[in-house]
């Protein structure tokens, strides 16, 4: 019985101590299996992720942005090359000048002009080459190219070109030419109007020029002396010593409202003269002589003394409505000066406000407010203010 007990006791102890070693893989090595292989499934592919990106991910994505900004290089082309035209234009619009002045009444002969632009006055060479100096309005230039020539009847003509100065263009519009004025409307697209004198072979006709190929014929057999009224719809041109007015939009044989016209002087060579918009002109006979427009009556204005007002003819003249002044170039022994008379309000008198000698009328500074005059220092401005 003991024996047999310490037998058994033997037995349980040996598979005790065999049980002891077979367990312990069993139980670590599932739990230890899961570890690393869930440590090399994080690790691995995190190791083999970073290397990858530099070679490869980058230059596909580096790529694409080149080829699209390409095609969007022309879009943006385009559309700049309208502005750029546009903007070369522009500068040009600021180089036409208020003022085109030139020394010579009869022309140019190649010497500067006085210009003024955005106020300043400085003398420049013209862009063309002007012999003979018509008008100048809105930046056009009208101007012959050539010296008068005489025709068959011994008549001084040249021919008529237009001069752009916004765009720099000029065009030849007429030949045969005594006499041109731009009117005074301005244009809101194209060339302005122009009144040409233009010969027919034995005198001269009245005759309104839109460009080379566009005129009519306003009036026949005229001297070559008229001028615009203020708004651009009438006309004031001379016959044979005889005042006349018409309407731009087509004449109806009109009768003249005056006669006798420079008859004293015994010179045609200037034009009437607009009063503004008070529906009066003045031509510069000796003496000087005021019309209604609407030929209703005629008079000579007195000076300050009551005599006539007689001081020579002017070269130039012009108004101021705004002052109710004339001021005038006039030819004197010593060469030539500005006067400055100051009318009343009906016209009938006209004292002497001021006279500048050694000058010359170059033109409005100012519409109506100032002027440019030019003497022997040079260009100056003197305003206008209302004489008593």
């Amino acid at each position: 019985m003991k024996k047999s007990s310490w037998l058994i006791i033997v037995l349980l102890l040996l598979a005790a101590c065999g049980s002891q070693d077979e367990p312990t893989p069993t139980a670590v090595s599932p739990t230890a299996a899961r570890t690393e292989t869930v440590v090399v499934e994080d690790v691995q592919p995190t190791d083999t992720a970073v290397p990858a990106p530099p070679t490869s991910t980058p230059r596909p994505t580096v790529v694409p942005p080149t080829p699209q900004s390409r095609p969007t290089r022309p879009p943006v082309t385009l559309p700049t090359a309208t502005p750029a035209e546009t903007e070369a234009v522009a500068p040009q619009a600021a180089d036409v000048p208020e003022l085109v002045w030139l020394p010579y009444a009869s022309g140019n002969f190649g010497e500067p002009v006085l210009m003024v632009e955005d106020g300043e006055m400085a003398t420049q060479e013209l862009p063309v080459a002007v012999e003979i100096y018509f008008d100048y309005a809105n930046g056009w230039l009208a101007y012959g190219s050539y010296f008068w020539e005489a025709t068959a009847n011994q008549q001084s003509v040249t021919d008529l070109h237009l001069y752009d100065f916004a765009t720099g263009e000029e065009t030849l519009w007429a030949e045969q030419v005594g006499r041109a004025v731009i009117t005074p409307m301005e244009m809101l697209d194209g060339p302005p109007s122009v009144a040409a004198a233009i010969h027919n072979g034995q005198g001269f006709d009245l005759v309104l020029v839109r460009g080379s190929e566009n005129r009519t014929v306003l009036v026949e057999d005229i001297d070559p002396f008229f001028s615009w009224s203020p708004d651009g719809r009438m006309l004031a041109y001379l016959r044979r010593n005889e005042l006349f007015v018409t309407d731009v939009a087509s004449d109806s044989g009109n009768s003249p409202i005056a006669s006798g016209v420079y008859a004293n002087s015994g010179w045609v060579g200037d034009a009437p003269l607009w009063l503004g918009d008070s529906g009066y002109l003045l031509y510069a006979d000796a003496p000087f002589t005021i019309v209604a427009a609407d030929g209703s009556e005629t008079f000579v204005p007195a000076s300050g003394d009551g005599v006539s007002l007689d001081n020579g003819r002017p070269l130039t003249m012009l108004y101021s409505s705004t002052h109710n002044q004339l001021i005038a170039e006039t030819e004197g022994m010593f060469g030539s000066g500005v006067m400055f008379y100051q009318f009343d309000e009906g016209f009938e008198t006209a004292v002497i406000s001021m006279q500048i000698a050694d000058a010359q009328l170059a033109g409005w500074y100012e519409e109506n407010e100032s002027v440019v005059l030019v003497t022997s220092r040079g260009p100056m401005i003197l305003s206008l203010t209302p004489q008593e």
